[in-house]
């Protein structure tokens, strides 16, 4: 009878086992090299940057506003690359930078994504937002709309952009956009912090 028993117990373990293995097994969180993934409420998911080791090379150029580390956490999840202000008017603190990764679900190939980056200044008041990627087309759309004059042609890390009232338009040899947004700086201030973009990594 005890063997009997010990003979059912095993089967029964066996087939919880192959029954576990076909499911999938238990449910996981997913990662990505940036670390978690959180879904945010736009429909996309955010790499989180802070199980990202990233160090700084010969060739990493210094981003303005003690930023660089933030840049190279967001651009170790990115297929592209990422550019970073080496110029910001006297004033300015990072708000924050990070990767995040479109929600494509059924495509077998995920979008690049983008980084966006956006920096304060308290006084006088002034904001600055970066776009890198492929940015959704209302960020586009809105920077175009709300110039009241014609875009003059401004350098971006030695490529063509068109600068506007309120910020740049640009797209890298790689055929990545870049967007600036700002807000309460001057058309010249404007113009130093496109043509002082640099890329992150060589």
């Amino acid at each position: 009878m005890k063997a009997i028993t010990i003979v059912a117990a095993l089967a029964l373990s066996l087939l919880l086992s192959a029954c576990i293995e076909d499911s999938g097994g238990p449910a996981s969180s997913t990662t990505t090299p940036g670390g978690p993934v959180s879904t945010a409420g736009s429909g996309s998911a955010t790499a989180s940057p802070s199980g990202v080791a990233s160090t700084p090379s010969a060739n990493t150029p210094a981003c303005a506003a003690d930023s660089t580390e933030g840049f190279l956490r967001a651009q170790a999840p990115a297929s592209f690359k990422v550019y970073c202000p080496t110029f910001l008017p006297a004033g300015f603190t990072l708000d924050d930078v990070h990767f995040e990764e479109p929600l494509q679900s059924g495509t077998p190939i995920p979008g690049p994504g983008t980084v966006v980056a956006s920096f304060q200044r308290v006084t006088p008041k002034a904001s600055i937002q970066f776009v890198q990627g492929r940015p959704d087309l209302s960020v586009v759309t809105d920077l175009r709309t709300s110039s009241k004059s014609q875009p003059v042609d401004g350098s971006y890390d030695g490529f063509q952009a068109s600068l506007f009232d309120k910020g740049a338009l640009a797209r890298s040899p790689d055929g990545y956009t870049h967007v600036i947004t700002a807000e309460g700086l001057t058309a010249d201030e404007l113009r130093q912090v496109a043509a002082g973009m640099q890329a992150v990594a060589p």
